[in-house]
């Protein structure tokens, strides 16, 4: 039988004053460790589920990568690259491709005689992927686009609608100012809500044909390819992949590309996402010296209680060793019962925040209009093995100072 154990489970407060105040001590240590493990599972999961969300609906409008002609990120007016690159259907067999879209953009304003606003008409063609529009569409239907001819079918976000005050089924006319103003009148057949405001207030989809011709650009001229992955976590290095991929296969016919990826595109976002992963690591820190030092409170108080035993198991030849290991594994069992409260609570929470949206959010702030929860069992249990550890790790240093008093100090001490 293991001594360490047998004594630790010894280690409770009795029904003498000092002992309710040895498992008031206990108590409150199980409370703060609850309260901690459950502010930081929280933390986690929702920082997690911002950047998932956000990161879907960013690469839902390019792609993970986009390819555009060099120009086009210094220039205003759109530049096209041609769609009879040599290598671009091997490029759909690559191993990190998932599906590759072409689209061309043509700018313009909306005048409703009430409202002014400019946007950017995106072009598509029928090879174009909507499961990201399906997965936002709020009213009406993804536009239809026939082979034998061009489609007047448009679909806008809700907030350009609000602004504009048009809803579906409304004929709004375009207005596109190149060599000579341009008018084109389109139906809204859908509104979708993907809840970026950068890109609700100007973008509409249309007919990749409606923009060519507005350009003045052939059939194999577009914008841009929109290329997306199979694997969403690592974008730089198939990034670079790609880029290998296009400089060993393509021709001196070839147009000249560069590759973009969703992360450059959107800078700004994944800032944000970045400075909320610095405000986790602080929150966490934060969370585990606070339950650290609780617990150090409750341990101190059963210390000084069992001051004088520590002091009789000494003098029965008892190892310094085995006796820390008696309060340490008692400390242990403290910070389980937090953390096993701690993770139950949070579980429960998150579960009922992503199933029924319970707390919501301004999407004009935050991008999503309910708090975004990503549980992942691994994130979970990681947590709580990194939270007990740092626990014990903060406790050993007062059980190291009080296992160190001679026996007969010890011993006198009541």
């Amino acid at each position: 039988m293991n001594i360490a154990f047998y004594i630790a489970g010894k280690l409770k407060g009795d029904a003498t004053s000092t002992g309710r105040v040895s498992r008031m001590g206990n108590r409150i240590a199980i409370v703060s460790v609850a309260i901690s493990v459950f502010t930081m599972i929280l933390s986690v999961a929702i920082v997690r589920g911002f950047r998932s969300e956000i990161q879907k609906r960013a690469a839902g409008f390019t792609g993970e990568i986009l390819m555009e002609s060099p120009g086009a990120g210094f220039v205003t007016e759109t530049i096209p690259i041609s769609t009879d690159l040599s290598y671009l259907e091997s490029l759909k067999d690559h191993p990190a491709v998932d599906h590759i879209q072409e689209f061309a953009v043509s700018y313009g304003i909306i005048n409703t005689g009430d409202a002014i606003q400019a946007v950017s008409l995106k072009g598509v063609g029928a090879g174009y992927s909507w499961d990201f529009f399906e997965r936002h569409l709020k009213e009406g239907r993804i536009p239809v686009f026939s082979q034998d001819a061009s489609s007047s079918e448009i679909m806008i976000s809700r907030r350009l609608s609000a602004l504009l005050q048009i809803g579906l089924q409304d004929v709004v006319t375009m207005y596109f100012i190149g060599d000579n103003v341009k008018m084109r009148r389109f139906i809204i057949s859908g509104i979708y809500d993907a809840q970026l405001e950068d890109i609700d207030n100007h973008l509409i989809i249309g007919d990749i044909r409606h923009t060519q011709r507005l350009n003045g650009w052939r059939e194999d001229q577009v914008s841009g390819i929109e290329v997306y992955l199979k694997d969403k976590s690592r974008i730089e290095a198939q990034q670079e992949s790609i880029e290998d991929f296009i400089i060993a296969n393509s021709s001196d016919t070839d147009d000249g590309v560069v590759l973009r990826n969703v992360k450059r595109i959107y800078s700004h976002l994944y800032d944000w996402l970045d400075l909320m992963d610095i405000n986790v690591v602080i929150l966490l820190t934060l969370m585990v010296l606070v339950a650290g030092f609780n617990m150090m409170s409750g341990l101190l108080i059963l210390l000084f209680d069992k001051t004088s035993a520590i002091g009789l198991f000494k003098a029965m030849g008892m190892k310094d060793r085995s006796i820390r290991n008696s309060f340490l594994y008692n400390a242990a069992g403290v910070a389980l019962k937090g953390i096993t409260s701690g993770t139950i609570l949070a579980v429960i929470f998150l579960v009922i925040q992503k199933t029924t949206g319970l707390i919501p959010l301004d999407p004009s702030t935050y991008f999503v209009d309910s708090v975004p929860v990503d549980l992942s069992w691994y994130h979970v249990l990681l947590v709580d093995v990194a939270a007990l550890g740092l626990l014990l790790g903060i406790l050993m240093l007062p059980l190291k100072n009080i296992i160190s008093i001679s026996p007969d100090k010890a011993i006198r001490m009541r």
